[in-house]
């Protein structure tokens, strides 16, 4: 070709390059001529012929043109890109979807510009279900940029609150969980035994840290209703890895020499660990053992066993229930607990298998329903070390010439009250050194770090009809007592695990049972040694204490009793906490709640208004409440545990016993009723309202909070706040001074209205309601708490 000709072609070459240009300019934000409607309508243009024609983003390509347009919008700086056209958001989800990588990842970065840029607008792109679906299939893209860059958009639009709840809730939470569960790199990081990162950080390393943050991000962010969709192989793979990757952020605390995971990524150990528990807290497996089995071992191979057990010991006097020690490897239960601990070791092994791992497990509220409050209160400490007194105690008892005049030994602890263990084997070792100097090793909330007490645990709050039970362990060295003398505000059920224990009972030295919850009384001289009760538990043997009943242990036990193999002593205790609306006292305000609801309407003879007639209701009930509580309060039969919802299998050969379980619960209510007839007062209840009014102080009153769980008609004007009484309470004395008289003709007539109809099948529905939420909340901890220990859920 002729050089003339060569020239003029590539004189039109360039004519044509700078036209692009300017066209691209003209579509950019900064030019004065950009039309808002064009530029996305070319942008997708380009995008969808590069995703129908497979083409790359090669030199003059469509693709080309629509990544080198959104690299223009994200250079340039004025005008901002938020708000983005409507026009441009509608077509997004297309421009996501790209197979062009590069247009793909722009998208992305636009998203992400516009959402750092204003809030609002954030807010807006991440509440799109177009623009989530989009960024869900950018997640599963192969290209490595394309899902950094999805992942980046993601944490962006999560700036806001509004903006993480809608991602969380939308496809992108299954798309980066199954991405995060795909990443190989993750088990050669995560399985390796080194606690520090490499020197410098790669390329593959910075996207593994950054899809574990949009993981941890989005988890936290999403409803529970939204994680119980999700396939549960994929769930427990995720919290599996997760789990892996907390602690290896937990061991990188004492590394010092390089960039560490903790320091290389932004979620911190308590997001992390919160991401785990919530991925937990609504799967569970099989329970490994069977209620039957745990009701057969405790208490005998038949059901009558448990009956006699309940209508003969329960919530009356001390049992014990001594084993066979040569048929001990014959019960499941005794040996699933014995396998767990490793006792069949050394006493340095038994205190590792039991104490290594450890995290602290915060209280949870006794009428807390709502995970999500627990989490939001302890979501900076969840995870956290172990504290003493709050998970551990390392505690003795002073010797007999070192007591006090009461007769109670005086409690050492080797810790103050709050210290806390932040490294482990440091901790170990201390654990150690107690041990041998006479401590004894006390470790509460089993139920939450043992696989297989958790089954037991959750066996027995079911044959009992309760919450939850709850399990310590006790690790006594020889010539030893742990706890001082004391009695509890809940059963127990001892079981001895390793050697042998001596205990010391006496009976409960008041005529009624200690309410959970409530300050301990003094022991001074108010025991008498004439009546207390020795026994010696031998491995295997079970011993049940009813609360109240006050009780010390000690090793020597002197003799030939001495333990067959070793000085120290093992043991569980399994309390059977009783909560206050599970207690008769409680089924009786239900009784009287649901009757007052289903009643509202039809009023008192005493007024003609419907809504006088409503408030009066209320008023009533609210004033026979407190009179039922006061009752309860000299009462031994309020205070023992309603056993109305307890669980026994369903066969023919056990529906006798069955009957004769609820035939007793409904002696009892009916008894329960007569003494409300008879002997709640109308004066006294309202002498306690008037003192707590004109104290201004409704303290005396709290323990009515757990009835703001049962249901109130939707009618807001006489809906009580159980939370906030005392107003309730001044309306009611301003209700009642006016006519005294008529008042309590209108209580007496109200209260023997509610004793005389009252059905006992109402009552027990919303019992039963009540429990399974009490119980799904308790579920719902014992799991996230397992997970974090490393156990399998149950």
């Amino acid at each position: 070709m002729h050089p003339s000709a060569k020239n003029r072609d590539g004189e039109k070459r360039k004519r044509k390059k700078r036209g692009d240009e300017a066209a691209a300019d003209a579509a950019s934000p900064s030019a004065a001529s950009f039309d808002l409607h064009v530029f996305p309508i070319l942008l997708a243009a380009t995008s969808a012929s590069a995703r129908t024609t497979g083409q790359n983003s090669t030199s003059g390509s469509p693709a080309a043109l629509a990544a080198y347009l959104l690299r223009r919008v994200l250079s340039r700086s004025q005008p901002p890109l938020s708000p983005l056209p409507d026009s441009l958001v509608a077509l997004l989800p297309l421009l996501l979807s790209s197979s062009c990588c590069s247009v793909a990842a722009l998208s992305c970065e636009v998203l992400g510009a516009a959402a750092l840029r204003s809030m609002e607008a954030g807010e807006m792109l991440a509440s799109d279900g177009g623009i989530a679906n989009g960024l869900a299939r950018a997640l599963g893209s192969r290209s490595r940029r394309v899902a950094e860059a999805a992942c980046n958009a993601i944490m962006d639009l999560s700036a806001s609150s509004v903006g993480r709840e809608h991602l969380a809730n939308s496809p992108v939470l299954a798309r980066i969980l199954y991405l995060f569960s795909q990443v190989e790199s993750i088990y050669g990081v995560v399985d390796s035994r080194s606690t520090e990162c490499p020197g410098r950080a790669t390329k593959a390393n910075k996207i593994l840290y950054l899809i574990i943050d949009t993981v941890v991000l989005t988890v936290n962010s999403c409803k529970v209703d939204n994680l119980q969709c999700l396939q549960q192989e994929l769930v427990r793979n995720v919290q599996s890895l997760l789990y892996k990757i907390w602690k290896k952020v937990r061991l990188s605390r004492s590394s010092t020499d390089c960039n560490n995971w903790k320091n290389q990524l932004q979620s911190r150990e308590s997001d992390i660990s919160e991401a785990i528990f919530r991925l937990s807290m609504d799967f569970a497996h099989p329970p490994n053992l069977e209620l039957d089995a745990v009701r057969q071992s405790i208490f005998g191979q038949t059901v009558s066993d448990f009956e006699n057990f309940v209508q003969t010991y329960w919530e009356e006097s001390p049992h014990l229930y001594r084993r066979e020690q040569n048929n001990l490897d014959k019960d499941p239960v005794f040996a699933a607990l014995h396998n767990a601990f490793n006792l069949g070791t050394t006493p340095d092994a038994i205190i590792e298998s039991f104490i290594k791992g450890l995290v602290s497990c915060p209280a949870i509220a006794s009428d807390e329903l709502n995970i999500y409050s627990f989490l939001h209160e302890v979501h900076d400490s969840l995870g956290d070390a172990v504290k003493h007194r709050q998970d551990v105690r390392l505690v003795r008892t002073r010797d007999p010439s070192d007591q006090t005049s009461r007769g109670c030994g005086m409690e050492e602890h080797f810790f103050d009250d709050g210290t806390v263990f932040l490294d482990e084997s440091v901790f170990i070792e201390k654990c150690k050194d107690a041990f041998k100097n006479g401590y004894s090793v006390a470790l509460r909330g089993m139920e939450f770090r043992s696989e297989k007490v958790a089954t037991i645990a959750s066996a027995l709050a079911d044959l009992f009809g309760q919450p939850s039970v709850g399990a310590n362990i006790y690790f006594s060295p020889a010539r030893s007592q742990g706890l001082a003398r004391h009695y509890d505000d809940h059963c127990v059920l001892v079981w001895q695990l390793l050697g042998c224990k001596k205990w010391t009972i006496w009976p409960n030295p008041k005529p009624i049972l200690p309410r959970l919850y409530e300050p301990f009384d003094s022991l001074d001289g108010i025991l008498d040694d004439s009546s207390r009760r020795l026994e010696v538990l031998l491995e295997g043997d079970m011993m049940y204490i009813p609360r109240g009943y006050v009780h010390e242990a000690h090793t020597d036990v002197g003799g030939s009793q001495r333990n067959a193999y070793a000085d120290y002593s093992l043991h569980l205790t399994l309390a059977i906490e009783v909560e206050p609306p599970f207690e008769w006292e409680g089924f009786a305000h239900i009784a009287l709640h649901c009757w007052t609801e289903k009643h509202k309407f039809g009023g008192s003879r005493l007024v003609k208004s419907k809504s006088m007639a409503k408030e009066e209701t209320s008023l009533f009930a609210l004033l026979l409440h407190v009179a039922i509580r006061l009752v309860s309060d000299t009462d031994p039969t309020f205070r023992k545990a309603c056993m109305v919802a307890a669980k026994l299998p369903s066969s023919n050969s056990c529906t006798t016993h069955l009957k004769a379980l609820r035939s007793r619960q409904r002696s009892i209510f009916d008894d329960i009723i007569r003494k409300i007839d008879h002997n709640c007062s109308f004066e006294e209840a309202l002498k306690c309202i008037e003192l707590s009014v004109k104290e201004g102080n409704d303290e005396n009153f709290q323990w009515m909070s757990w009835l703001r769980h049962l249901p109130q008609h939707k009618d807001a004007d006489d809906r009580i706040d159980f939370c906030n009484v005392l107003e309730a309470l001044k309306e009611l004395l301003v209700a009642f001074s006016s006519d005294p008289e008529q008042a309590l003709a209108g209580f007496t007539g109200f209260k023997s209205r509610f004793c005389r109809c009252v059905l006992y099948e109402d009552a027990c529905l919303s019992f039963e309601t009540l429990l399974q939420m009490y119980r799904a909340t308790r579920n719902q901890y014992t799991r996230g708490m397992l997970a974090l220990h490393g156990a399998r859920v149950s």
